[in-house]
């Protein structure tokens, strides 16, 4: 596999591994898992009073479910369709809602929103306007596809972000992470990344726009000082300027680590950054314990192997006329 094709299989794994390793300590504070774990180095199981609880050491949760979704639905139609995605969303919402042991943590306004979709609401209107990251952690196969024409980046991880989550808020978050992620494969420096995507996610909030450019000002701190300030809860104000503060502050294994020991939502904050560093950097850098234990690597990885192809297919079309 050359290195840009390694890439989009580092980032999609970068992102699993980073919701794997966060799955067991999410909704814990710092200390409390610095209490009883210490640094989160390992994949872990659930555990049996946690609300993953059954999930095994590597199981991912629901934000590499959504991921693979709409990295599913691009292949499937060989480019972005928001159709496509809703159904699958919905198909998926099927399982969870008839058998709730299939439920990985869906948050509140994914399963609201996907409820809409299965009583036969239209996608462009079953949304909620809830500022969490449900639609800001699935993106980065859109940042990877599109990752030739930034603008088309940011439109269609807006329109993606609508089935669910429909606040100004929610869909600023999606296309920072997105723009992160095309920016980071493209090879740009991280501090460059950070500005940028600031900028594109101010056209849709400036409110998310003032949180991310801030994480600069905080890469002197410690993770406890800085999440302190920035926060690490699921509103998408914090986990996504928390995902960009790791991403800046540490190289990789190391930002995974420190993200999934940083309390909150360790998941979606840790698998963002595993995807802005598996973009930057391919799948090198991710450790062999962390692989072995991962769950569906095979799939996963030959996901990001596709996209790959179909990107290239795709940035042909854009850079030799209108978008498709």
């Amino acid at each position: 596999m050359d290195i840009q094709a390694d890439r989009y299989v580092g980032c999609m794994l970068g992102l699993a591994v980073g919701d794997a390793l966060g799955m067991p300590v999410e909704g814990l504070t710092a200390r409390q898992i610095a209490r009883t774990l210490g640094p989160v180095r390992e994949m872990m199981p659930a555990p049996a009073d946690h609300f993953h609880s059954g999930l095994g050491a590597g199981q991912y949760t629901d934000d590499t479910e959504e991921t693979l979704l709409l990295a599913e639905a691009l292949l499937e139609a060989e480019g972005f369709s928001g159709d496509l995605f809703a159904r699958k969303l919905a198909g998926w919402g099927s399982g969870w809602t008839r058998d709730h042991r299939l439920n990985r943590g869906v948050g509140t306004a994914t399963r609201c929103s996907v409820e809409n979709l299965l009583a036969g609401g239209e996608w462009q209107t079953s949304g909620v306007d809830v500022p969490t990251c449900g639609s800001a952690m699935r993106v980065a196969p859109l940042g990877l596809v599109y990752h030739c024409d930034i603008d088309l980046v940011s439109r269609y991880a807006e329109v993606q972000s609508i089935p669910t989550h429909c606040g100004s808020a929610a869909r600023a978050g999606a296309v920072a992470v997105a723009c992160g992620v095309a920016l980071s494969l493209a090879g740009f420096p991280r501090q460059t990344v950070v500005e940028i995507c600031s900028s594109q996610a101010e056209r849709v909030d400036r409110d998310l726009a003032l949180h991310l450019r801030a994480v600069s000002s905080m890469l002197d701190l410690e993770p406890e000082k800085a999440m302190h300030i920035i926060g690490n809860s699921p509103a998408v104000y914090e986990t996504v300027p928390a995902a960009f503060y790791f991403y800046l502050k540490f190289e990789p294994e190391e930002a995974l680590i420190a993200a999934a020991s940083a309390g909150g939502d360790t998941d979606s904050i840790a698998s963002m950054a595993g995807a802005l560093w598996g973009a930057a950097r391919g799948s090198s850098w991710i450790p062999e314990r962390w692989l072995k234990a991962l769950e569906d690597r095979e799939r996963i990885a030959g996901v990001g192997a596709d996209l790959a192809r179909l990107s290239a297919r795709l940035c042909g079309l854009v850079q030799d006329g209108p978008a498709p």
